[in-house]
């Protein structure tokens, strides 16, 4: 039989089921998980071995005498195709977590003594769970004990200032040198790493998993767990940054005749630019250039110092009801909540979602407590729980639970009912000013 001739003997339905089979079976074995799941010799040759019997006694039940080159040929096949898909996968979960190959960049943290003891161990794991220290952050007294440290990376922080190292070293990661190393100040470490967007694993032989949120990643001759800032599975997490890409550019082309408009009317009334392009924090506390339509004066930002007794929200927010700086196309603009439109070249750029806690001015940021920086862990969407829930009525500690009970209970059925809301939150103007 010729190969032309064999290909078009081929059974495509044997062909569709061995690839379900393959597929069906990685994903039981965990071979679409994390990194340090996915790639793990022991699991493929297990998986392939339990699908090529599957599908052998497939292809027996029901062609039992016809079994021979051509079966071999949709086998060979399927495993193509399913590894092609692997791969994809692979290169798709590699991107959205920064796994971009190389060894992640990290920063050890315990006293002094407990980090130089973990970083042999470190070089010693298996080459999909090793990190490249870059710095070490110990206790204040060990922090002249540079003389110590031989050819081990530097000291870059003390265990306070651990959220100005991830800024400064660029750290992916941290790694904890022993649960007792750092006194007491573990939930203060995990608030650090999870408000810049970073995870935190630890080294240690008292830690147990417990949750979902923490992780056993296999080492050599001792236990890694991770500690991830997550909030959600890798698979709602691609749906929801898919559906943000596609959606933000879908509306971006329906919408043009109206940002026309929007953009004349506030060029023909105001003077200034269209655009408000304003510092906002984003996910991990990175800043980013957010948009808006303009709805102020163009000297609106030099003005805001001597608007501050006016100011009517209490925490750490800025509004005022009849803000004078705010023209009559932008009362309009703001009314009807057009002026939000631009961020959707935002979403588009990866800065936002459609859905998320709101991104707020540096302004506000610099006037948090540590703790509200928790609500950094997400994505910022153009509109959230609370604007549904009341937008500029409500308190900050209103908002900031909103944001939280958002971050905590997320999902996409979530998401899908708040952009419902929003469209009755629009209709109605309600908390708009």
């Amino acid at each position: 039989m010729t190969a032309l001739a064999l290909w078009h003997d081929l059974s495509w339905w044997g062909l569709v089921a061995a690839c379900t089979v393959i597929l069906l079976t990685a994903a039981v074995k965990g071979l679409y998980g994390r990194r340090h799941v996915r790639h793990n010799a022991r699991r493929v040759l297990s998986a392939w071995t339990i699908a090529f019997v599957i599908t052998v006694v497939l292809m027996l039940a029901v062609d039992p005498h016809g079994i021979g080159a051509r079966y071999v040929v949709v086998w060979l096949l399927a495993m193509a195709l399913a590894g092609g898909s692997r791969w994809v996968y692979d290169a798709v979960i590699s991107r959205v977590y920064g796994e971009n190959g190389g060894d992640p960049p990290a920063l050890l943290l315990g006293d002094l003594d407990s980090c130089l003891s973990a970083l042999p161990r470190l070089a010693a794991l298996s080459p999909e769970s090793r990190v490249k220290v870059v710095g070490l952050v110990v206790p204040d007294r060990d922090r002249d004990r540079n003389r110590d440290i031989g050819e081990a990376p530097p000291i870059v922080a003390s265990h306070d200032h651990l959220a100005d190292a991830l800024a400064t070293t660029g750290a992916a990661q941290v790694i904890m040198a022993g649960a007792g190393s750092v006194n007491g100040q573990l939930r203060t470490i995990m608030d650090a790493c999870c408000n810049a967007g970073v995870a935190l694993k630890l080294v240690s032989t008292e830690l147990h998993s417990a949750g979902d949120a923490v992780t056993h990643i296999p080492g050599l001759d001792c236990p890694l767990f991770v500690v991830r800032p997550q909030p959600a599975g890798a698979g709602s997490y691609l749906v929801k940054r898919a559906a943000d890409r596609v959606v933000s550019a879908l509306l971006l082309v329906v919408l043009s005749p109206l940002f026309l408009i929007i953009a004349a009317l506030i060029k023909v009334t105001s003077h200034g630019p269209v655009l408000f392009v304003d510092q906002r924090i984003g996910v991990g506390q990175r800043p980013f250039d957010f948009y808006k339509f303009r709805t102020m004066v163009h000297d609106a930002r030099e003005s805001q110092g001597s608007l501050e007794e006016l100011n009517e929200a209490d925490g750490v927010l800025f509004k005022v009801r009849d803000d004078p700086r705010i023209t009559r196309v932008g009362r309009i603009l703001r009314r009807l909540s057009l002026d939000e439109l631009p961020q959707l070249l935002n979403v588009l750029k990866g800065d936002m979602s459609l859905v998320g806690p709101r991104p707020l001015p540096l302004r506000d940021c610099e006037l948090m407590e540590e703790w509200h920086r928790r609500r950094h862990v997400m994505l910022p969407g153009i509109t959230g729980l609370w604007q549904v829930s009341g937008r500029s009525d409500l308190s900050f500690d209103d908002m900031l639970c909103l944001d939280l009970q958002y971050m905590e209970t997320w999902s996409l059925k979530s998401d899908l009912y708040i952009v419902w809301r929003t469209a009755g939150a629009v209709v109605g103007s309600r908390g708009a000013y």
